[in-house]
């Protein structure tokens, strides 16, 4: 087996993972505490990663959330949402009830429409090894932080 094997190999927990179907609006704090993985690479194993694997990976992931919601005693569904922390360099994904109205961040969030793009700022990120300590940011406008995020909402039937 390869890197790229065991890499994902090790991620399948996570596919199987059971998670946590708040029963109302109330279970927010549990389900984003149960409901949330992060995902990284070193920079040796990126260079063998692709949007195709990470693809893959999600698509896999959101399929078994769909099933358990699904299969679940609760009538409603859930929004399944990705982003990238490029702090920590690490793809994060959640899982909250559709009871919500919003989405659990304290900043400014710009929901777009392919995973595609949140993998690709993953991958193509030049932190992998970590955050420079000085000087990155010297020439860089300085904007407002608007956090990226894919969402899909996994229906009840």
């Amino acid at each position: 087996m390869n890197n790229k094997e065991l890499y994902f190999k090790d991620l399948e927990n996570i596919i199987t993972d059971t998670i946590f179907i708040g029963s109302s609006e109330y279970d927010l704090d549990e389900e984003s505490a149960n409901n949330m993985w992060c995902i990284s690479s070193n920079i040796e194993l990126k260079k063998a990663l692709t949007l195709k694997d990470y693809r893959d990976f999600f698509n896999r992931v959101i399929q078994n959330r769909r099933d358990q919601i699904i299969g679940s005693t609760l009538n409603h569904g859930m929004i399944f949402y990705l982003w990238f922390d490029q702090l920590a360099c690490q793809l994060r994904f959640n899982l909250i009830s559709d009871l919500h109205k919003k989405l659990p961040f304290q900043c400014d969030l710009e929901i777009i429409e392919h995973m595609d793009d949140m993998i690709l700022a993953f991958l193509n990120s030049p932190f992998h090894v970590g955050l420079p300590i000085e000087g990155y940011y010297d020439n860089i406008e300085k904007k407002p932080f608007i956090l990226k995020v894919y969402q899909i909402i996994l229906n009840k039937d």
